[in-house]
């Protein structure tokens, strides 16, 4: 017996919300033809490649990408492939996926900044070909395209997947579970080689951060078969066929490691699992903290985010035959990812990645459906008109501000003088402003070509902010960068690393002369200050007082003025004479 709230719920979703058969609601002319998908395809892959691919070499990040590199060069080490470890010690917060990539890509390429990155940035191109091939099958060839060329504009997207991080490689595999899962059972007679793909996919991403994976595909596959209540539930049996792909592929690590490291269970999924996601550990946010930051890590994408609200929303009957089941699965799968990260006590802004695909087709729905369905005029329609010469402003002003951010690392000390670069784009942005104040009211600036014009300037934009302000910025923070300026200025300085830990320092600076004292060794590390000259110390900040008091007999602790991180250890100027006494001494 169906109770009356949930049959009022089944009638809505699929009366209201999502009425339409996908065959009723992909139009005739998004059916391409295999040369025109073939050209989406290279277009997509080349305007991805230029955001996401040039210059990779910049300094790792703190702390994150130097942790999973320090953790992929002890691997390459060890050969213990089955118990990460950083420093020596067993890390067993993560599961060891990017690990094994990242030092499969440091034997393939050498140990490099690019080597490191470059298992997530193939993560992140992937992902923007997967939301094309899979999705066309559910919203259309061309509705899957503008999707994905929306993706390749959220700036978020295009950042995390530069960096040495977990969070792109997992939206790779959730976006490929949950698709390929809803393929499998979208039709009568179910795909079971759609289905095993899925449940691969989810061992994979159960493999790279845990049990988070299934949390994310499972609920919404369940759901949108619950809510539609026909074929498209997933039986008992499909769990099953299922689970042994899982079983297959991620199970043998979790026993291998839990034998070998018996603290594993409640390390793992009780410490960095259950209560990460109960207490917040150190994270905590409120429950709307995902909105701004999706409107942020979505931008320039994310000015369409209100029209797209719009058209999930309206009850007009002609928004509402517009929205096909298949785009309804779409939309159930992004708002289980939103809504169970909300509820989470711990928030990072990269946790909500996986939903950014998902979000993604939906917006390449509602362009094809409005803005470039000649045949079809709306509310929407009208309203995103003159979509293109608003936002060929709004990105500039975003190009200023960051233009602004240079010029003040430049200042800083970063380089002696603003880039040509930085001239040359600031020069593109008078020229964008001037072009479309002048075309401000001909009409063709709302045409198809105008809206291609604006996707440029902003792929122009993200490539400018990835490869060249990113870089630079990642530069001015790393205190390796710094050492290693220094350190040419004084060469056959001693670098001591004091309660700071040298992650993946190998990759910026020989390991001649780099020695690393822990908190607990204060003895040992004031003794070998005392036994030298001068010595270049990287500590916390918060340790400062206490280390000058340790080291005051014999030598004065100063900034560099460089990085807050990095300081000189000088002798006291009688300290000096002694030594240089000493030395000549020594030399007669």
């Amino acid at each position: 017996m169906i109770s009356s709230s949930t049959y009022q719920l089944r009638y809505w979703w699929n009366t209201i919300a999502f009425p339409t058969s996908r065959y009723e609601a992909i139009s005739a002319n998004d059916c391409w033809s295999r040369r025109q998908e073939r050209f989406a395809f290279v277009s997509l892959f080349i305007a991805s490649s230029l955001v996401m691919l040039p210059n990779l070499s910049y300094p790792l990040m703190d702390p994150d990408e130097t942790r999973y590199a320090q953790i992929a060069l002890e691997m390459v080490q060890s050969r213990d492939w089955i118990t990460p470890t950083l420093q020596g010690d067993a890390y067993l917060d993560k599961p060891p996926l990017m690990y094994w990539l990242t030092a499969a890509s440091f034997n393939l390429w050498g140990q490099s900044e690019t080597a490191a990155r470059l298992p997530s940035v193939i993560a992140a191109l992937t992902t923007v070909m997967l939301t094309f091939v899979l999705g066309r099958r559910l919203v259309g060839s061309r509705a899957a395209w503008l999707g994905s060329c929306a993706l390749i504009l959220c700036g978020g997207f295009v950042l995390a997947g530069r960096f040495l991080i977990l969070d792109s490689m997992l939206s790779l595999f959730v976006l490929t579970c949950l698709l390929t899962g809803y393929i499998a059972v979208r039709e009568s007679n179910h795909r079971w080689a759609w289905w095993i793909a899925s449940g691969v996919a989810c061992a994979l991403g159960v493999l790279t951060k845990g049990p988070v994976a299934l949390v994310l595909c499972a609920p919404p596959l369940v759901m949108s078969g619950w809510l539609r209540n026909d074929q498209t539930r997933v039986r008992l049996f499909h769990w099953a066929a299922f689970a042994v792909p899982m079983a297959l592929v991620c199970v043998p690590w979790y026993v291998a490691v839990w034998k070998l490291n018996s603290n594993f269970g409640d390390y793992f999924f009780l410490e960095h699992n259950l209560k990460r996601f109960t207490e917040g550990s150190n994270h905590e946010q409120p429950f709307w903290f995902y909105l701004p930051v999706l409107f942020a890590g979505m931008f320039p994408a994310s000015l369409l985010l209100p029209s797209l609200a719009v058209f999930l929303v309206s009850r007009s009957d002609r928004k509402r035959l517009l929205r096909s089941q298949d785009l309804g699965f779409v939309f159930c799968s992004s708002v289980w990812i939103l809504f169970f990260f909300s509820i989470a006590r711990c928030k990072l802004p990269t946790y909500i990645l996986p939903a950014i695909p998902l979000i993604c087709l939906l917006l390449g729905s509602m362009l094809h459906h409005t803005v470039f369905n000649s045949k079809l005029q709306n509310r929407i329609t009208e309203f995103l008109k003159p979509f293109p010469k608003r936002s060929n402003l709004i990105l500039v002003v975003a190009c200023l501000i960051i233009l602004g951010v240079d010029f003040w690392l430049t200042n800083q000390g970063l380089s002696g003088r603003v880039s040509g670069v930085s001239m040359a784009v600031l020069l593109v942005c008078i020229v964008v402003v001037l072009t479309t104040v002048a075309r401000w009211k001909r009409s063709d600036c709302e045409t198809h070509r105008s809206w291609a014009m604006t996707a440029l300037i902003a792929v122009a934009l993200l490539a400018f902010s990835a490869s060249w302000f990113l870089p630079r910025l990642a530069t001015r923070l790393s205190v390796y960068a710094h050492t290693e300026k220094i350190i040419e200025q004084s060469p056959g300085t001693p670098i001591v690393f004091y309660g700071e830990r040298p992650h993946a320092a190998s990759l910026r600076m020989s390991s001649d002369g780099v020695v690393y004292f822990p908190l607990e060794r204060d003895a040992d590390f004031a003794y070998f200050v005392k036994s030298h000259g001068q010595v270049l110390v990287i500590m916390h900040r918060s340790q400062v007082a206490e280390t000058s008091c340790m080291i005051q007999a014999t030598h004065q602790l100063s900034s560099t003025g460089t990085h807050r991180h990095l300081f000189w250890a000088k002798p006291l100027p009688y300290v000096a004479k002694q030594t240089a006494g000493t030395d000549s001494a020594e030399i007669r």
